[in-house]
């Protein structure tokens, strides 16, 4: 639908602003606005003007009334393609919220629109439908963003929407999906479809939104704010966020008017409902006039299948298909456990694992650095020793095990809980939370990998979970009460105590608290909880093959009493002792690069035993998806220069996730530089 012309978009020349058009007071219009034959609509001063039907969505809901209710649903999507919709639920704060965000947008300076402006050859951000050589442009100004799933959202556009607009629009996404699903499952029972057919039909659901700005237009009967046109969606909800009218439905080749009513939405069916309903329903063509006198603002949700979801006409296709042959191409081993297995299947052999050092040795524990944190947070005086024994943890195990840290064990335990009783759930409700294809989040493998390379003896259960506006609409919120409300807790517990150290570590490096903390940047988080079942021939397989982690920092708690962590240092394997109340540190490859090599990356495993289960719970804490890695201005001079390339976070997680750089050769295949004059 936009087609790119010049000027090019992304450029320091942008696509023209109509809004900054009228602003000059041109007494005609651009000739690249100008519409030749624009048909007239019915006048508003007939009395024959066709009503556009109104649907209440508190009867569909009813019992009592539903019947009628529902045949005026079935004769406006099959007659009209579109109806108002009343007692829809959507408290009016929430609306009139967003309507002031949506306008407050449009009045940016153009210095700041151009933060938000589309990119080459995207469709998101500022800009406008600008016409092909041939064609002419709608005399609109555009913003236009996926909304939903949270993992589709461009990193430079929603997260950096002003405030509190964001946050409102945040609520407004929610309430609109669920506006969305209930429309979507009325009409499946007009049609005499199975609500769980007609839910399945749709998916995980996508959204987008669309927000339309019409400036007033000195020759308003020459251009049009959007040609005909039908939706690409499956449903359209609009809020018309002023009073100027200018919505115009064709209805049996008659353009008719819309005047929308007070606090109600209008729905339009588009193109993927009509194939959806094999062609029962339809979609309408409709466009946007304007006018000399007032700016018209409108926004524009368009609801449908998920982007990964197949659509097709009279057919409802089983989603639950698909995730079970997903979930029989990583089998669960917890059930696998369940069957008095002798022997381990051949996908999970691993030859020539080495052993660790014997973990009856009295010496080893003492071994393994503990820090202190409360200790750190002492008059500088006093915290100087505890300082030291931090940076020789960073520097020469990039692992250590912190106590005092000041998380309620009520918190911790909380978490604990609710982790095991996830991993007890029964295989059917795990597949509502099982990895979705090309997905690496939910319960399954987190890590592609080649056929021919033995799998983890583990079931893993991967999570984003902060920023919040990363979070999957089908994952965290469906965890189940109280482990949801208490993981919640437990995240912002764990940004805090990471941002603790990040400070402490910067301090230990003499480059004071606050640069670890900027050059990470406003931290993003992942949780990732592993469960372990007991092996047949434990000797045969890890837990977990050595590798090193991505993040900056990973904090692991130890859900149960047997242990089974190892971290290998100078080319020996250590068994891990969790201490009561402690949690245990590692240093991941962000942090090697941000330390520019001072600190290392701890290289780590699981190994299982034959008697019982073991759970543990994983924190990884990494700078956010738009930010950038490298080392930190502070530890680069002409005596230290840079070991390694700063690159972008998303290109430096591709590069560590890829089959070729597996785990910590990435930085040192990729990101290190290699120059003969730097030592070490």
């Amino acid at each position: 639908m936009m087609e790119s012309e010049e000027p090019k978009l992304g450029s320091s020349l942008l696509t023209e602003s109509v809004k900054e058009i009228a602003k000059e007071v041109v007494t005609t219009v651009p000739e690249r606005y100008f519409q030749s034959q624009i048909h007239p609509s019915i006048s508003f001063n007939t009395h024959s003007l066709p009503h556009l039907p109104v649907i209440d969505l508190n009867k569909l809901l009813s019992e009592e009334v539903k019947g009628s209710e529902l045949q005026n649903l079935h004769f406006a999507c099959k007659e009209w393609g579109f109806f108002q919709v009343v007692n829809h639920g959507v408290g009016m704060k929430l609306m009139e919220d967003v309507k002031r965000g949506a306008e407050e947008l449009f009045k940016l300076s153009m210095e700041e629109k151009k933060k938000l402006w589309q990119k080459p050859g995207e469709m998101e951000g500022f800009g406008g439908i600008v016409g092909s050589k041939e064609g002419s442009s709608d005399w609109v100004d555009l913003f236009y963003i996926l909304t939903l799933p949270t993992h589709l959202r461009n990193q430079h556009l929603f997260p950096n929407i002003p405030l509190p607009f964001r946050e409102n629009l945040e609520d407004y996404c929610i309430k609109m999906r669920e506006i969305g699903m209930k429309i979507f499952v009325l009409i499946g029972k007009a049609l005499g479809i199975e609500v769980r057919d007609i839910k399945e039909l749709l998916g995980e659901g996508g959204q987008s939104i669309r927000m339309n700005y019409y400036p007033p237009c000195p020759q308003p009967e020459t251009v049009l704010g959007l040609k005909p046109h039908t939706d690409g969606s499956a449903l359209t909800i609009l809020l018309q966020a002023n009073e100027v009218e200018g919505l115009q439905i064709n209805k049996d080749g008659t353009w008719v008017p819309i005047q929308p009513l007070p606090n109600a939405f209008i729905i339009s069916l588009g193109d993927v409902m009509e194939v959806m309903t094999n062609g029962i329903y339809r979609s309408s063509v409709h466009r946007a006039v304007v006018n000399s006198e007032k700016e018209r603002l409108s926004i524009a949700t368009f609801y449908g299948p998920g982007w990964s979801d197949s659509i097709e006409g009279n057919i409802v296709h089983s989603i639950m298909e698909a995730e079970t042959a997903e979930i029989g191409s990583h089998p669960c081993v917890k059930e696998l456990a369940k069957e008095a297995l002798t022997k381990v299947p051949e996908r999970y052999v691993l030859p020539n694992i080495d052993p660790p050092i014997l973990s009856n040795t009295h010496s080893l524990s003492d071994q393994i650095p503990v820090i202190d944190l409360a200790n750190l947070f002492l008059p500088q005086e006093l915290k100087a020793p505890e300082l030291e024994n931090l940076h020789l943890a960073c520097k020469q195990w990039g692992f250590f095990q912190v106590i005092n840290h000041g998380i309620g064990m009520e918190v911790v335990e909380d978490v604990k809980r609710g982790a095991e009783e996830l991993f007890n759930l029964s295989m059917e409700d795990k597949k509502k939370f099982w990895q979705r294809e090309g997905d690496m989040e939910g319960f399954g493998e987190i890590i592609s990998k080649p056929k021919d390379e033995p799998s983890d003896w583990v079931d893993g259960f991967y999570i984003l979970t902060l920023p919040s506006h990363h979070r999957k609409p089908h994952l965290f919120p469906n965890l189940p009460l109280p482990f949801r409300e208490n993981l919640e807790v437990y995240c912002k517990e764990m940004r805090d105590l990471a941002m603790k150290l990040y400070g402490v570590i910067g301090e230990s490096l003499d480059i004071g608290a606050m640069e670890i903390k900027e050059s990470v940047g406003e931290a993003g988080q992942a949780i990732r909880m592993n469960y372990y079942p007991p092996c047949p021939q434990p000797e045969n397989v890890l837990g977990l093959k050595p590798h090193t982690d991505a993040s900056a920092l990973t904090i692991l708690v130890q859900g149960n009493e047997v242990e089974g962590l190892q971290v290998k240092k100078d080319g020996t394997w250590f068994p891990v002792h969790p201490l009561p109340n402690a949690f245990m540190v590692f240093l991941g490859d962000v942090l090697e690069v941000v330390t520019n090599g001072i600190y290392k990356s701890c290289e780590h495993r699981a190994v299982v035993n034959s008697w019982k289960e073991r759970f543990t719970i994983a924190t990884f804490s990494g700078p956010e998806w738009n930010g950038s890695i490298g080392p930190a201005p502070s530890l680069v001079t002409p005596q230290t220069p840079a070991l390694f390339k700063t690159i972008g976070v998303v290109d430096f997680y591709k590069g560590y996730l890829s089959h070729e750089h597996r785990a910590s050769s990435f930085i040192n295949n990729v990101l290190r530089i290699h120059n003969e004059n730097i030592k070490g």
